[in-house]
């Protein structure tokens, strides 16, 4: 099998000194140290990367693991970052603070019992850390053991009694403990302690909040506002309390400031939609539901929501939908059945509606067994705003100094990445060359043939759009021309246009190139490969084109008869080359990663898992084929398996992975 190498950039470091370290253990010093740095700035993608050459040199170095756990833990991936403190921990047994970090990993991904697990080994070992007590104070929080938190907090707070944070969660889990006097004065301690805590004021206003005492928590909640008015948790939460004071045009200022530091906060969505329906703005209600649906198609109360201000709009057909999309949401919805009822009956289905009134009783008589007053029930089951007491959104509340250097709270947009082509990787700019070399890879034989071709032409497997000027390219073909003349038609010349065409996205141009090139030898593998991409990237085009088009059409014809469903594209010629590719080289990563992503196109999922994974069997750093595998699981709601490739995906260089992870794998 031949191997497959990836394109890396390498620092040479010549040391005169050190003469009886080894060259593994001088290299391992040199990236740990830099890895150790990137972390102190913050650059946590870049430690990953150096730690990674660091543990490739010493795999038996345990401070390399455990520092690049600390890197993952900082992006949020905490699967991640586990897996490192547990490989430190193999190596060194004793590492109390690879326990802490773990257990509070642990604690993040809601893995409770073992978290504590991690602390009490941490306390065996180092007994009067106080930071460990009060993680797990923190944890103990979460298993709503307020009191056992607090003797935490307690303790840590004996072994330093200068610790604003024990303070501050001491005085949350009294709080639980409805011993909100206590509760207070520990806030008003971390307060004093760490005067410009904008989080110790947050909380005591929180608690203020809970405890009715509205005034203070608004005062509250204007410090914070004063200290950072980029932080729109806090805008949230005073929106809530000037909803106690019944000031809704305060609460509507505060939730559109959400909204301008938060464009995707459902929550605040939400809520402004309820007020909206309040005062019979109907219409703003709409809008704002509308993004609910858009950002969290699966809440049920979204779409629950949204039919009730559908009928207040008298928009029957669309509230009848959405009733019924939230019933095969939660088929058990008896408030969707009986509202989806009232908007049959408006619409004349009066058979469909009874059937709805009956199916909700039933239900109603499950739950709540042979309760008499029926008709109170019923009527509550029916109401929107029982049901926006229960209900629960992904509300983020990020603020822009928590966003600053961590790429997981970037605003990206989550698609697969696409098929690997052959290119001519054209010389670039030194300013952009390291860029387009990280997502560069070789196997051996175009290794053998860039270093051996009299033309200085150099082929490289990439999922970039290699940059290529209209001139340049032209320029390559002319050259290739010439060259053809003297030689006469090879299959080389032709596979040489066909990649230049396909650089260029003249995808006809480039397959009938490839057709010449494999009726000159049926045997050119990598035309076969080329030809399959760019048939699939073709084919795409034209559908999306046609579905383009067919929209325009029928938007701007009246009265004429819709337009047929154009099938979208099956793509089988481009998976009967990538086949003829697999028999004449089986040991090729990128043809089963490129299958793979095929195969996600015609909705083979399982059949695209199996590509992924052998595409990874035979290049084990292909960061691309672990992050389309994580995205599938996802899709496939195999999210515990898919937060495990996107970590790695991670760890090998791709940064969007991050911003996922902190989507589906720290909830």
């Amino acid at each position: 099998m031949n191997r497959v190498k990836r394109l890396s950039l390498f620092l040479v470091v010549v040391l005169f000194t050190l003469p009886l370290w080894s060259e593994g253990q001088v290299k391992y010093e040199y990236f740990l140290r830099d890895g150790n740095m990137q972390i102190r700035e913050g650059h946590y993608v870049d430690a990953i990367n150096k730690l990674n050459v660091a543990i490739a040199a010493k795999p038996d170095g345990f401070e390399a693991f455990f520092l690049r756990g600390i890197a993952k833990f900082s992006l949020g991936d905490y699967q991640g970052a586990v897996s490192d403190f547990s490989k430190t921990l193999d190596i060194h047994t004793l590492y109390t603070r690879a326990y802490f970090y773990r257990g509070i990993c642990r604690d993040r991904l809601y893995d409770y019992a073992h978290a504590l697990s991690d602390y009490n080994k941490a306390l065996e070992i180092d007994p009067f850390n106080p930071e460990v007590f009060m993680a797990r104070g923190d944890t103990r929080i979460h298993l709503h053991d307020f009191k056992s938190a607090v003797n935490d907090y307690t303790k840590a707070l004996h072994l330093d009694n200068k610790k604003a944070a024990a303070y501050l969660n001491r005085g949350v889990a009294r709080h639980f403990l409805h011993q909100d006097a206590g509760a207070i004065e520990d806030m008003n301690e971390a307060i004093k302690l760490d005067y410009y805590n904008k989080e110790a004021w947050l909380k005591r206003g929180m608690i203020r909040y809970e405890m009715d005492s509205v005034k203070g928590a608004l005062a509250d909640f204007t410090h914070v506002v004063a200290m950072d008015s980029s932080y729109p948790l806090v805008f949230f939460q005073r929106a809530l309390t000037y909803l106690k004071l019944s000031d809704t045009t305060a609460a509507l200022r505060d939730y559109s400031r959400v909204l301008q530091l938060d464009s995707t906060n459902s929550l605040t969505y939400y809520n402004r939609a309820l007020v909206y329906t309040t005062q019979k703005k109907y219409s703003l209600a709409l809008q704002d539901i509308n993004k609910v649906v858009a950002l969290n198609p699966f809440n049920v109360y979204g779409r629950f929501n949204r039919g009730m201000v559908n009928i207040s709009l008298q928009h029957y057909q669309e509230a009848e939908q959405d009733f019924t999309r939230a019933i095969k949401i939660f088929p058990d919805f008896a408030g969707a059945y009986i509202n989806r009822s009232v908007v049959r009956e408006k619409l004349g289905k009066s058979r469909a509606a009874l059937a709805d009134r009956e199916t909700a009783k039933a239900i109603i008589r499950k739950v709540n067994g042979d309760d008499k007053n029926m008709a109170a029930l019923y009527s509550r089951y029916a109401d929107s705003a029982y049901f926006s007491k229960i209900m629960e959104f992904e509300a983020d509340f990020v603020t822009g100094e928590t966003k600053r250097g961590r790429i997981q709270f970037d605003r990206v947009k989550i698609e697969p990445k696409p098929d690997f082509f052959i290119v001519n990787a054209f010389r670039l700019p030194d300013s952009t060359t390291a860029k387009y070399q990280k997502t560069s890879y070789f196997d051996e034989k175009l290794t053998q043939f860039n270093t051996s071709n009299p033309l200085g032409i150099k082929l490289a497997f990439t999922t970039r759009q290699w940059p290529v000027s209209d001139d340049k390219a032209f320029g390559e073909l002319q050259r290739i021309d010439s060259n053809t003349l003297m030689l006469g038609d090879t299959a080389g010349a032709w596979f040489m246009r066909g990649v230049i065409n396909s650089m260029v996205q003249n995808y006809s141009v480039a397959i009938a190139a490839y057709d010449s090139v494999v009726k000159i030898n049926p045997n050119f593998l990598y035309a076969y490969f080329n030809r399959a991409a760019s048939r699939v990237e073709r084919d795409e085009f034209v559908y999306a084109d046609q579905q383009y088009q067919n929209t325009i059409t029928i938007s701007m014809t009246s009265g004429s008869q819709p337009a047929k469903k154009l099938p979208p594209p099956n793509h089988r010629a481009s998976l009967k080359d990538y086949t003829r590719v697999i028999a004449l080289y089986p040991g090729l990563p990128f043809t089963y990663y490129n299958r793979a992503n095929l195969k996600i196109l015609i909705k083979d999922y399982q059949g695209a898992i199996n590509d992924y994974s052998k595409a990874i069997q035979l290049e084990p750093a292909m960061a691309e084929a672990y992050f389309n595998r994580a995205l599938t699981l996802l899709y496939l709601r195999e999210d515990k398996l898919a937060c495990k490739d996107l970590s790695k995906s991670g760890e090998l260089g791709l940064k969007e992975s991050y911003n996922i992870i902190k989507r589906y794998c720290t909830k």
